[in-house]
């Protein structure tokens, strides 16, 4: 987290893909915080065993608006015109 942040000094980012299917060490809280994802992407299956996407994750990403592939199904992106566009369709 801080090494991305002190090097690249990235900041209100667009769209972030949260790491591990979201579990409790895929996202560190200062790290959302600074860079701040309008959407964020999180990648895993209904009712898994592993309880992912973590509850903590989920709080840590509040203040964006969260897509999950167990929820919303496929996710879809389309950048034109630098305008994004987001589909999904339920599985």
């Amino acid at each position: 987290g801080r090494e991305i942040e002190n090097t690249l000094n990235v900041s209100n980012v667009d769209l972030i893909k949260i790491g591990h299917h979201g579990s409790s060490s895929s996202s560190d809280p200062s790290f959302i915080s600074s860079i701040n994802p309008k959407y964020a992407v999180i990648t895993c299956g209904e009712n898994n065993r592993y309880g992912h996407p973590n509850d903590s994750v989920l709080d840590n990403l509040n203040d964006s608006n969260i897509y999950r592939t167990d929820i919303n199904g496929s996710i879809m992106f389309k950048i034109k015109n630098n305008k994004l566009r987001i589909d999904t369709c339920c599985p």
